[in-house]
């Protein structure tokens, strides 16, 4: 395969991009922000009550030690021989701007040193100091305020006179002589300085719970990377964007109806019908101008759609005339059968077996006209069954017998029977569905399929909300229901005309 700027190009001529993602769409991480929180709003809700039942429990008694505090405040005066005249040796004591200066940047040293520690222990008689001391200097003076922190009020108080007392001694190697004048004498703490207040612990709990919900929401946006639009596709690979099918929910359905999402069911939403049916020209005008029959279907994963868009196609053609085969040729699961009306037959495995003929596992669902050939239990032996040696055989029978064949194969990325079926077909439909599958996967999937002598005739856009206007996917408008520009007219009209979808 040859490379060029950067992408790979394949035999069927689609590239696909070798280097890392393409730029972050601000727009695309906004809605996924958006859609983030309306999927995970519980989470939000979840982590703010851990945060506060965390920041409750902290301030309990279970986690909560109770702390009391004494405090005094004093000015300090430094002083120095000013009596040697008078041959007493007394000290005058005096303060100016420097002094207040060079207490400020001593004190604290001094109240961290052994020597202080080891003066209080002597003083109070005990082995270890049971608090800390700390001092704060009001800016540009001399006055000071000495606290004490401790598990006993009677040892924070005991501690802090203590200090008071030995204090200028040991600042004499420092400052010099220094003489304390107690402004706020020191006093019996009478009660705890930390007590908790739950509310304030309560609501810090709360709003940091709340921000990591956020901030996992926000990750989750930024490392999804699923495929949201067409256009991101584009940039990856040159295959064609067949059509863009519009979520179709149905609100008043059954919750014992496990059917697929129909054509002809008055509940489902005009624009899907009016996109398949738009789908289904443009599927089988592609395999007439090939001289093709057999259409396989398959996407990237499980619950993409697959199955009921298969289902659709294969209602809008017979709808109009056409011999259609529905087959369930996910072997290893085999459940189209639940889906459909009336008698089941056998499936695809028995009549490549030989158990049974073609005409005897095949039934018609009156309700649509289709023909289904589907079992009823999952195949284990799946790779014996596609290189069966009469398949070839059974997929000519069926091209003899009907107009059109529609496989509805497993998906890509699980095992190898879509690139063996797609060996067999005459075209394949590649199924993706909005915000479910990350571009990286859908590339290797695709590219694994164009190795197959099928040619892929383009992928069908699934899933897309309707309410997403903001890129321009859908919206009522002059014409009718219409998506990037083009307005669908009736399926009649656009028979007359002619006209792509």
């Amino acid at each position: 395969m040859a490379e060029k700027n950067g992408y790979q190009k394949a035999d069927s001529g689609s590239y696909r991009k070798l280097d890392g993602d393409d730029v972050i769409d601000l727009g695309t991480l906004f809605w996924n922000i958006i859609q983030g929180f309306l999927k995970f709003w519980w989470l939000v809700i979840l982590l703010m009550a851990i945060g506060a039942g965390a920041f409750y429990l902290k301030a309990s008694r279970i986690f909560y030690m109770p702390m009391y505090q004494s405090s005094a405040t004093f000015t300090v005066l430094t002083g120095g021989a000013s009596t040697a005249d008078s041959g007493n040796g007394t000290y005058n004591f005096y303060y100016d701007t420097t002094t207040a200066g060079q207490l400020a940047r001593t004190f604290p040293y001094i109240l961290s040193s052994s020597l202080l520690t080891d003066a209080i222990k002597e003083d109070l008689g005990v082995e270890a100091v049971n608090g800390s001391i700390s001092a704060q200097a009001i800016s540009e003076s001399n006055m000071i305020t000495m606290s004490v922190i401790s598990q006993s009020p009677e040892d924070a108080k005991a501690i802090l006179e203590s200090a008071i007392k030995v204090y200028p001694d040991i600042a004499r190697f420092v400052i010099g002589d220094t003489r304390f004048n107690i402004i706020d004498e020191p006093t019996m703490p009478d009660g705890p300085y930390n007590k908790p207040s739950y509310r304030a612990q309560i609501k810090k709990g709360g709003l940091y719970g709340a921000g990591a919900g956020i901030l996992l929401i926000c990750l989750y946006a930024f490392f999804k990377k699923t495929v949201q639009k067409p256009e991101e596709l584009k940039s990856a690979m040159s295959l064609t964007c067949i059509a863009n099918i519009p979520e179709a929910p149905r609100k008043l359905r059954k919750q014992k109806d496990q059917r697929w999402i129909r054509m002809k069911d008055d509940r489902t939403p005009q624009a899907f019908k009016e996109n398949i049916q738009s789908l289904q020209i443009r599927i089988s005008r592609e395999l007439e101008e090939r001289g093709g029959k057999l259409l396989l279907i398959t996407s990237t994963m499980p619950e993409e759609g697959k199955s009921t868009l298969a289902y659709n196609l294969a209602a809008a053609a017979a709808s109009h005339g056409v011999k259609v085969l529905f087959v369930d040729a996910d072997l290893r699961k085999q459940e189209d059968r639940k889906h459909l009306t009336g008698e089941i037959g056998r499936g695809l495995a028995s009549v490549v077996t030989g158990k049974c003929t073609l005409e005897e596992a095949v039934r018609n669902e009156e309700e649509t006209g289709i023909d289904f050939l589907g079992g009823s239990r999952p195949i284990k032996k799946v790779q014996q069954i596609l290189n069966h040696s009469r398949f070839e055989a059974v997929l000519q029978e069926m091209k003899e017998r009907w107009d059109l064949i529609i496989l509805d194969a497993p998906p890509a990325e699980m095992f190898e029977d879509a690139s063996i079926l797609a060996e067999r077909a005459d075209g394949i439909l590649y199924i993706i569905r909005y915000d479910m599958v990350q571009k990286r996967r859908i590339l290797d999937c695709i590219q694994g399929l164009e190795d197959a002598k099928a040619p892929l005739l383009g992928y069908a856009f699934n899933g897309i909300p309707v309410h997403r206007g903001g890129y321009g996917y859908y919206g009522y408008g002059r014409y009718g229901y219409g998506y990037y520009g083009y307005s669908s007219y009736s399926y009649e009209d656009r028979k007359k005309r002619g006209a792509h979808d």
